[in-house]
C-alpha cells in the first residue's frame, strides 16, 4: 500500500516548486530588460549609472537603489522583478559580486 503525503509535506513540495520557479525568474534576463526599458530608462541614461558620483558601490546597494526607485514610482515590484533588474544592470553596468544579497550570489557567481 502506498503511504498517503501529509498536508505537510504537500505544503513542502509547494514550496519547493516555488522556490525553485522564483529562482529561474529571478534570472530571466529577458523580463529585467524589459522591466528597465519600460520604467526606468526614460529617466536613467547610461551616464547615471557611470557617474563619479554613482549611489551604488556593491551588491546591496544595487538592491537598495532599485527597491528605492521602484517605490518612489509606485510601481510594487515583488522581490523577484527587484532581483531580476539589480542583474540586469549588474551584467549591464556595474560587474559587482553578488554577495551579501538576500537571496545568495546569482548562478554567475557561483561559477555557473
Amino acid at each position: 500500500m502506498r503511504p498517503t503525503p501529509t498536508l505537510n509535506g504537500f505544503a513542502l513540495m509547494l514550496l519547493a516548486g516555488w522556490v525553485l520557479v522564483t529562482d529561474a525568474r529571478a534570472q530571466d534576463p529577458a523580463r529585467a530588460e524589459l522591466l528597465y526599458n519600460t520604467h526606468c530608462i526614460g529617466c536613467h541614461t547610461t551616464q547615471v549609472h557611470w557617474r563619479d558620483r554613482k549611489l551604488v558601490t556593491d551588491w546591496a546597494g544595487l538592491l537598495e537603489q532599485v527597491r528605492r526607485w521602484q517605490a518612489i514610482q509606485r510601481l510594487d515590484w515583488g522581490e523577484g522583478d527587484i532581483v531580476r533588474v539589480a542583474r540586469h544592470l549588474n551584467r549591464r553596468h556595474y560587474q559587482l559580486p553578488e554577495t551579501g544579497a538576500p537571496d545568495g550570489p546569482s548562478a554567475s557567481a557561483r561559477g555557473r
